[in-house]
């Protein structure tokens, strides 16, 4: 053995070996940077890994049977002792092994540890010195053999998302964003760019039975280059680990800075009950869904799991969440049902979730919205608060903060966590949605002088990316007609009536309202004449009479109501409502004003004397 080693070391086998491996790692590395520019096909870089592991045996024989000589390769058995030159040859591997290793070292330490100063067309520019670690996790696909696991193939790529989103430094992308692109075909650097991320991490899930493969690799989204990528083939009680061990080694490929330690644990809510875990992803997902069946039915699987694991936390945080909007999609106003019972059994489902995990500011957010709803505002704000504060980048926490917010008049507070959760996740119609409301009513600023025309801007994403959110016609109408641009606001009634959002026989009744209008002071007798032919346009001509008593009047009714969610007092014009005895009324009785006294008043009113206010509207 020991002749056979100094052989292998004569003849340079050991030097060839190194020098070959040295290459073919930079030829890889190559065609990887290569392919995505020169378009080439998904299967190139693989083609190539295998062709530079086949010439390996081969290098090893050459190196092995032929010497190279002055004259030429000889094979080595014709070599003569004093015409070889081979200690020669070593030396010059040696200088090839040592200059390749640098260059390895160096693209490395380049690719690792430097800052990035930008990320070109796949996002935003990041300054010099700031992190830049940034990632959308899309929905795995489901490769089971029936097709049927797509609850789990999404529900492995959200809970990796939720992994992720703990990690200080790291920006991810919001959930609902990141899945518009399911099923779709896209390009990695178009998904960045809209995403804002330079990273994207997609894979697959293949579970029959008891056993699970689940394929993930992370890819940098403006050259795709594949930055990691790993096969996990493990029994479905391992899940977790598997979930664990893709967050880390993304956390660990993204940045140095992370302060990930390799031994830690980034999941902290999970059952070990693999069959309530399976019926709390299929719950979620037909919560994310909506629809009156969608959410009855999550509500049974979500009773089976907390009856299996009674201190799964997120599944009592999701009931409440089910809750807060399973009146809405409630048939009558009110709504048919028990109401009261149903605000009751939430509220108790979130306190739960709360006392198993302090933490989840999902539960504490449910708690919050179904104490506004129940008219306990000073409680419930704080709630808002300590959710806002628990999870600062949560997109779907501050969308629904911003909402309560806005009802409860404070318009700056909402339309910044609005920003922020549009931010997160840009793609989500409602938060634009919210985002145009709070710009709409919180007036001009530094970044949206004009807030009609900003509102209008959002609005029409809302539009873009659903085109059947009725909210997206209606709430920008208003805006117009507030603004006077009635043609505008005609053609957008119109549009509304296309998509069958609005009956077409209402057009009829807006086009006359905004024919009388365009009349001035002059066609205000039409308008209240057709106001007492169709009360249903009460909202309209009051906006276009100016009339704060109409509105008032609007409204009285829905405030004397038995049924009473958040208040119904902030999304109203003339803005000279706000000055209105009757409108300030309703502010005392519904416990506004004990709030603003409490929390401290909006920036757009103020406190006069000991028990009356201002708001300038």
């Amino acid at each position: 053995m020991g002749k056979l080693f100094q052989e292998l070391r004569r003849r340079n086998v050991f030097r060839v070996a190194g020098v070959y491996a040295v290459v073919g790692w930079l030829l890889i590395q190559i065609i990887v940077a290569v392919k995505a520019p020169l378009d080439l096909p998904g299967w190139t870089d693989t083609f190539f890994i295998v062709l530079v592991l086949a010439g390996f045996p081969i290098a090893m024989l050459f190196a092995w049977a032929f010497e190279m000589t002055p004259e030429g390769m000889k094979r080595t058995a014709a070599v003569s002792q004093g015409e070889s030159i081979a200690a020669k040859t070593g030396s010059r591997l040696d200088f090839i092994i040592i200059g390749g290793l640098a260059l390895v070292g160096a693209l490395i330490i380049g690719d690792r540890l430097m800052p990035e100063t930008g990320i070109g067309a796949a996002g935003p520019q990041v300054a010099k010195g700031e992190a830049s670690a940034s990632v959308a996790v899309l929905p795995f696909i489901d490769l089971s053999p029936d097709g049927d696991q797509e609850f789990f193939s999404d529900g492995i790529s959200e809970e990796i998302l939720n992994v992720l989103v703990r990690i200080p430094k790291l920006k991810v992308a919001g959930r609902t964003s990141s899945f518009s692109f399911k099923g779709q075909n896209e390009d990695l650097r178009e998904i960045g760019a809209a995403l804002g991320v330079d990273h994207v991490l997609e894979g697959s899930v293949r579970k029959s039975g008891t056993k699970l493969r689940i394929t993930a690799q992370l890819i940098r989204s403006n050259d795709g280059f594949h930055m990691w990528s790993e096969t996990y083939d493990r029994e479905l009680t391992d899940v977790f680990d598997i979930q664990d061990d893709i967050a880390k080694a993304v956390a660990g490929e993204l940045a140095l800075s992370l302060g990930l330690k390799s031994d830690e644990s980034l999941i902290v809510d999970r059952t070990d009950d693999i069959e309530a875990y399976e019926k709390y992803l299929k719950a979620r997902q037909l919560f994310l869904a909506r629809g009156r069946e969608n959410l009855d039915a999550a509500l049974l699987l979500l009773n089976e799991v907390t009856a299996r694991d009674p201190d799964f936390a997120p599944a009592w945080a999701l009931i409440g969440n089910t809750y807060v909007v399973y009146e809405a999609y409630q048939p009558g106003n009110p709504p048919d049902g028990d109401w009261h019972q149903w605000r009751a059994i939430g509220l108790a489902a979130s306190e739960r979730a709360i006392t198993l995990d302090p933490g989840n500011a999902e539960a504490h957010m449910s708690r919050a919205s179904l104490m506004v709803y129940s008219g306990d505002l000073i409680p419930g704000a704080e709630e808002l608060d300590k959710a806002v504060d628990l999870a600062p980048d949560n997109a779907a926490v501050l969308d629904l903060a911003a909402q309560m917010l806005l009802a409860l008049g404070y318009r700056q507070e909402a339309r910044s966590l609005a920003q922020r959760a549009v931010e997160s996740d840009p793609l989500v119609s409602i938060y634009r949605n919210t985002l145009g409301n709070a710009v709409a009513f919180s007036g001009a600023s530094p970044d949206a002088p004009d807030p009609a025309e900003e509102a209008l801007k959002q609005y029409a994403k809302v539009r873009e990316i659903n085109p059947d959110m009725i909210y997206g016609y209606t709430n920008p109408f208003r805006t117009l007609l507030i603004d006077g641009k009635f043609d505008e606001a005609e053609a957008m009634f119109q549009m509304a009536v296309d998509r069958g959002l609005i009956p077409p026989d209402a057009m009829a009744d807006v086009k006359s309202a905004l024919s009388a209008a365009r009349q001035g002071e002059a066609g205000a007798p039409a308008l209240r004449a057709l106001l007492a032919a169709n009360p249903t346009l009460d909202g309209t001509i009051a906006i276009l009479l100016k009339d704060p008593d109409l509105t008032i009047a609007m409204m009285q009714p829905a405030w004397d109501a038995a049924y009473q969610s958040e208040p119904a007092l902030f999304f109203l014009r003339p803005a000279s409502i706000y000055q209105h005895p009757k409108w300030k009324a309703q502010v005392r009785k519904q416990g506004v004003l004990a709030l603003w006294k409490s929390r401290g008043f909006p920036a757009w009113c103020k406190p006069v004397g000991k028990d009356d206010f201002a708001c300038t509207g």
